[in-house]
């Protein structure tokens, strides 16, 4: 009857012990998730960050709507990326952790980010206000240098 109660006060500790160190490990797979600055993008560039937790690696995908999956672009142990260049469209990136024995972690929800380039009418018109701003300077700078000289 004594070992039957010293077993199951073990089996308690341990179950114990399970129930408070399983919240403490599946939070730190919860909380590895990649971030974007922006979900729309006006020239094709954005950041992507992510914290990895201890020595782990992370490859990192992305998703255009003219392809058929999803591509992997960076595998390492960096923890952001600079994304450019990128024509108007949708794209779709997600991530997965790599531990050091090569195990391969579950896909992050993917994040979306839309590129749509500001219009050839607004680039030229910021375009003509330069052009307008720079001559001003100009013929303030020689017509002033003339004025400065006759006093």
């Amino acid at each position: 009857m004594q070992d039957l109660v010293t077993l199951d006060k073990f089996y308690s500790q341990l179950l114990l012990c399970f129930l408070l160190i399983l919240p403490s490990m599946s939070s730190a797979v919860e909380q590895f998730q990649i971030q974007s600055t922006t979900s729309n993008s006006n020239d094709g560039s954005f950041n992507l960050s992510w914290k990895l937790p201890g020595d782990s690696r992370i490859e990192l995908q992305q998703y255009q709507q003219n392809e058929n999956d999803y591509q992997t672009f960076y595998t390492g142990k960096d923890s952001a990326t600079v994304i450019t260049g990128l024509p108007d469209g949708d794209y779709n990136y997600r991530a997965r952790l790599i531990n050091t024995d090569g195990g391969l972690g579950d896909w992050t929800e993917s994040i979306s980010v839309t590129v749509k380039h500001h219009s050839l009418t607004r680039a030229f018109s910021f375009f003509l206000v330069g052009a307008v701003v720079f001559a001003g300077t100009l013929l303030l700078i020689l017509f002033g240098s003339k004025t400065g000289k006759r006093r």
